[in-house]
């Protein structure tokens, strides 16, 4: 799922995940918390410096591994169960899941500096993060984008609830100057969206009616966002040039 340096990542339903040698092409099975079975290593995710692993554990735990030497660093609980996660800048991490409940973590001290309910939401499914905004989509199909600097406090509003999706939303993802915002939902055929984080406001043109999106499973931009991939139920991987952008 994500590659640091010259080693990937791959998680797994049990206890244990593994790191793959790109330069070698062996694998390594990794050992996860001693004198915890129950836990499983299969939904994690990777900090942007390369540093962390975050793995979400059952019953809102939540665990950072070094992704140098994959040794543990910290355990914390999630006030419910976590859905989804993201590690901010500073430091930060963002845990949020059922009953729209999100935790921010300071891992300089590993304490919440903040708690806030998604508004609306009963089911946290994705998470996205901008430099400006952070993105969190429920299993209504809601996703709704605030501020960054707001979701600091307890009562956080969001700029926009966006409602153009009906079904669950299981991916929430920015293109790296943060100016548009793709959603998607899996459950429901050519269920994704482009949204303009200046006017917020939907791309109104695409996708179309005709565009073979079939149900979404994954999408991203390239590095300049000159294109955006998008995976499917068909097993194909779609390929999108977004002219707006000159660079790929």
């Amino acid at each position: 799922k994500a590659v640091v340096s010259t080693q990937s990542t791959g998680g797994s339903k049990r206890p244990h995940f593994f790191t793959f040698d790109l330069h070698k092409c062996t694998a390594i099975k990794m050992a996860g918390i001693r004198n915890r079975p129950n836990i499983h290593y299969k939904n994690f995710e990777l900090s942007k410096d390369g540093e962390y692993v975050g793995f979400q554990g059952h019953e809102g735990l939540f665990s950072v591994f070094s992704a140098k030497d994959k040794q543990l660093i910290k355990c914390f609980n999630h006030r419910t169960r976590i859905n989804c996660s993201t590690f901010l800048a500073d430091n930060i991490i963002l845990t949020a899941g059922q009953g729209g409940f999100c935790s921010l973590w300071d891992m300089r001290t590993w304490k919440t500096i903040s708690d806030f309910q998604d508004e609306g939401a009963l089911h946290i499914t994705s998470v996205g993060h901008s430099l400006r905004h952070i993105a969190i989509g429920s299993d209504s199909g809601v996703v709704n984008l605030y501020n960054k600097d707001d979701i600091y406090k307890s009562n956080s509003k969001p700029l926009r609830a966006v409602m153009n999706l009906t079904t669950e939303i299981n991916r929430t993802v920015f293109n790296s100057s943060g100016e548009l915002l793709a959603i998607s939902s899996k459950d429901l055929k050519h269920s994704l969206r482009l949204l303009n984080t200046n006017s917020l406001q939907c791309v109104p043109n695409w996708p179309t009616s005709n565009t073979p999106l079939a149900h979404v499973t994954s999408l991203n931009f390239s590095p300049n966002s000159g294109y955006l991939g998008v995976g499917n139920t068909k097993g194909k991987a779609l390929l999108y040039r977004l002219t707006h952008f000159q660079s790929f």
